[in-house]
């Protein structure tokens, strides 16, 4: 650490509107590597911990701390004579690997405190908000090391968590084999904290965003301008005590890529539109929008769903003024870096954007056969052929001009029971990170996200199934589990 301390040098990053889009979130992820040889040297702990820091001279923000302007300006601060530091823990567990294994990492099987960070972006016991928490767990008699890390949102993506993660795997594995020429690749790789890419890469040309995605973004919301203007550690206090999370249940599922694009096959001789592009995954967003609308008809019909406060009441507010839903708020996020063909500037900072659109839930709510998922996938595929440089210009140009307009689609999903974000990370970094004894066994996140969020994972190589994770209200998971269309494909994880 001290060396790290001693070569930083300050700086301030100020962040992109698209960095706060979701900055109340967190990216937390945890990551299980076996023992299988039994090695006494197994992932030490020293090593582990002094290549972390090495690793932090490469993202030198991580040391920073944040300071809000109020409007929703945001700005990382490296200051060298006041480092905030990240959250380095390590502890020992009296459960041994095996015991996980045989749950199939359900977190029931974890040892107690593994995630020291939720959903939310809170302060931390110092009162700032830490950019990045460590919690290194050797289990019972060094069977296995589960390594759990968290940045939040305000920082990066999944681009700059994964390849954070991979880096100091990467360090670690060098120093510990003594490998001059991967010690020499990890020095040579080059990250792009600079938030001017962004802009300096937008095209010349603009799309119209969908009207949805505009009425989210500039509608009359003094709630979510109140959320706004607060710090981001007030902010963090204020939805912590709002419990998104509260009464969710989480569960993972695994699709075979075979029956996914048999059913694919099927799907695509109902799509009259040859020129349309539809991806695999594309389908299985469709298939669950559907699938969770049905789930909350069935809790309408059988007398609601319970909920946090704050949802429950912006739910009855929003019916009493506007009327029952008609439509399913479907929130797809898609990374801009191809878009905006910087994919290979190794862009770090934020570069997803939630693409918006209104679902009618007759089209949902219909039985599922190839037909009607045919006529779902048709609204999905258009949105993810839609997501080109003009377009993202354009979502750019709006929230530029508003930089406190982040907080109005939490608010818009809270107050809109049936709202789904989705997002597709089968092209992240999940299974890279090596710290000298192989890759991890399992990757996953924390066990309650927040409601109405979906995230496709990769599997475990050499498997190229989708990991589907699920977090819904108690309710609508219940229907969910027993949806027909949906077991016949998936397999639950746990």
């Amino acid at each position: 650490m001290d060396e790290f301390i001693a070569t930083v040098e300050s700086h301030e990053v100020p962040l992109h509107p698209l960095d706060t889009q979701a900055a109340f979130l967190n990216v937390p992820y945890h990551f299980f590597y076996p023992n299988e040889s039994r090695s006494d040297g197994f992932m030490p702990s020293d090593v582990l911990r002094r290549t972390f820091y090495q690793a932090l001279k490469r993202y030198p923000i991580l040391a920073g701390y944040l300071r809000s302007e109020g409007t929703g300006k945001t700005t990382v601060v490296v200051d060298k004579n006041d480092l905030n530091m990240p959250e380095y823990l390590e502890s020992t567990s009296d459960v041994p690997f095996s015991q996980m294994q045989e749950a199939k990492f359900h977190n029931s099987s974890w040892p107690a405190g593994l995630s020291t960070a939720g959903a939310i972006t809170t302060a931390g016991k110092d009162g700032r908000i830490k950019l990045a928490n460590i919690h290194v767990v050797r289990m019972k008699d060094n069977s296995g090391v589960v390594i759990f890390v968290n940045i939040p949102h305000y920082v990066v993506d999944g681009t700059g968590f994964f390849s954070f993660v991979e880096l100091w795997g990467t360090i670690c594995r060098a120093e510990r084999t003594a490998d001059v020429e991967l010690k020499q690749r990890a020095a040579e790789q080059e990250f792009c904290f600079d938030r001017g890419l962004i802009s300096r890469s937008l095209p010349a040309t603009r799309k119209p965003l969908d009207s949805q995605t505009v009425n989210v973004y500039t509608g009359f919301s003094p709630l979510a301008d109140w959320l706004a203007w607060l710090s981001p550690t007030t902010r963090g206090r204020v939805l912590e005590k709002a419990k998104f999370s509260s009464n969710v249940v989480s569960h993972t599922f695994r699709v075979s890529r075979d029956s996914l694009k048999q059913l694919q096959s099927q799907v695509c001789e109902h799509i009259t539109d040859d020129g349309l592009q539809v991806a695999d995954t594309h389908v299985l967003a469709a298939l669950i929008s559907k699938m969770v609308a049905q789930a909350h008809k069935k809790c309408r019909e059988q007398g609601g769903q319970s909920s946090s406060l704050f949802g429950t009441l912006l739910s009855a507010l929003s019916s009493m003024v506007f009327g029952p839903e008609t439509h399913q708020s479907l929130n797809l996020l898609a990374d801009v870096r191809h878009g905006l063909d910087i994919a290979d500037k190794s862009y770090m900072g934020n570069g997803l954007i939630p693409h918006n659109t209104q679902c009618p839930l007759s089209v949902l709510e219909a039985p599922t056969n190839a037909e009607s998922l045919a006529e779902a996938t048709n609204i999905v595929s258009r949105i993810y052929g839609n997501a080109d440089g003009p377009l993202v210009a354009s979502f750019v140009d709006m929230i530029s001009a508003r930089p406190s307009c982040f907080t109005r689609p939490m608010v818009y999903l809270a107050r809109h029971p049936t709202s789904l974000v989705i997002t597709n990370e089968t092209g992240f970094k999940l299974y890279k990170a090596d710290f000298g004894d192989g890759l991890p066994e399992w990757v996953c996140t924390i066990p309650s996200f927040v409601a109405n969020f979906i995230g496709f994972l990769p599997s475990p190589p050499p498997s190229t199934d989708i990991v589907v994770n699920i977090t819904l209200k108690a309710p609508v998971m219940k229907h969910i589990l027993n949806n027909e269309f949906w077991r016949d494909l998936a397999t639950i994880v746990y």
